[in-house]
């Protein structure tokens, strides 16, 4: 049993790993088919956009525009964000807005966060 307790405390410690990914979930229909049709027809990412929302409760109705925008390299040099993307999610009535950030290569979600006075609600 003491062996067990060390890769226990191991294991337990690596779960809190899992909170760096952002979280996603199934997101409803009416939610998928606003950010499809925002971000554009042809961006085959908006899927994994909109199950990147869903776990924040955002609705169909709460998404007035979404702004693409690249993800700015931090060094002249610096390409490996060339693939990545961010979706400005504007809501009606509200300051700001909540970014997703992923690539576009493989529709792999960086990041969500909010950005100049928008709050992202609890999970």
């Amino acid at each position: 049993m003491a062996k067990l307790r060390p890769n226990l405390a191991f294991i337990l410690a690596l779960s809190g790993c899992t909170g760096l990914v952002p979280p996603s979930a199934t997101p409803d229909p009416a939610l998928a088919e606003r950010v499809r049709s925002l971000m554009g027809d042809d961006d085959v990412c908006s899927g994994r956009v909109a199950g990147a929302l869903a776990p924040y409760r955002l609705t169909a109705g709460g998404i007035s525009r979404i702004d693409l925008a690249p993800v700015p390299p931090r060094r002249q040099d610096d390409y490996n964000l060339s693939d990545q993307r961010q979706a400005w999610v504007r809501q009606p009535g509200q300051p700001g807005a909540i970014v997703v950030q992923y690539d576009r290569g493989n529709c792999r979600i960086a990041q969500v966060y909010a950005r100049d006075g928008a709050t992202l609600p609890a999970i």
